[in-house]
């Protein structure tokens, strides 16, 4: 993305059928970068979880989004670009749930509870996005950004352990570092068998096996 703050004069596309109104071109036209870029990505997660990434063009995200061809990519260079952006606004507002809770609970049993419980909540909103991530994911910087992701995870988790222990909310055992490395082996294989079998239960199982893994942390 080129590092002038100007972007490109544009004309956004009318919806399809009809003329968009004269205030609505200008508003669009006058959108702050932020705006314009959240357009492109909401256009992206709809676009993709409808015909995959290896199927979806650029030209696609330009007709999905509204917008010219020269503002998508004013912002993006590529739909890897794009793709991975996703990912990005995903995880932040994912782990930025995860901080929320972990700052508002001193029981640190229960937080781990709610998080775990935040985790399916947000999956399970992204089902589409989950399978196309999982097509992305032989690109090796999707494969980096899930090893973050995962390393990201595991600090968080084993933090709460330690602070659980410290204030008793929490027993005494295995490391926190393992302790959160199973918690996360746990959620990524009911999530794994709810994307292959749309029939799975997924909340109900992740209540029957979280349950059963944060009992023995129960002091």
């Amino acid at each position: 993305m080129p590092s002038s703050p100007s972007a490109p004069p544009e004309t956004p596309s009318p919806p399809a059928g009809e003329g968009a109104q004269p205030h609505a071109r200008e508003r669009r036209r006058h959108q702050p970068p932020e705006a314009r870029r959240a357009q492109i990505l909401a256009a992206a997660l709809s676009c993709f979880g409808e015909k995959g990434y290896h199927a979806s063009t650029m030209d696609d995200l330009v007709r999905a989004s509204g917008l010219s061809k020269g503002s998508l990519y004013w912002h993006f260079s590529s739909k890897e670009d794009v793709f991975l952006a996703l990912f990005d606004a995903f995880s932040e507002e994912f782990y930025g749930e995860w901080d929320r809770i972990a700052e508002s609970e001193d029981d640190k049993l229960e937080v781990l509870r709610r998080e775990c419980a935040s985790a399916v909540s947000r999956f399970a909103d992204q089902r589409a996005f989950l399978l196309t991530w999982a097509e992305f994911l032989s690109h090796p910087a999707a494969r980096e950004r899930m090893r973050d992701g995962y390393a990201v995870a595991r600090e968080k988790l084993a933090a709460i352990v330690e602070v659980g222990r410290a204030n008793g909310s929490l027993a005494p055992g295995p490391p926190a570092g393992s302790v959160a490395t199973g918690l996360v082996a746990a959620l990524e294989g009911l999530f794994l068998q709810w994307l292959v079998d749309p029939a799975f239960a997924l909340e109900t199982e992740v209540a029957v096996t979280m349950g059963l893994m944060l009992e023995g942390l129960r002091p």
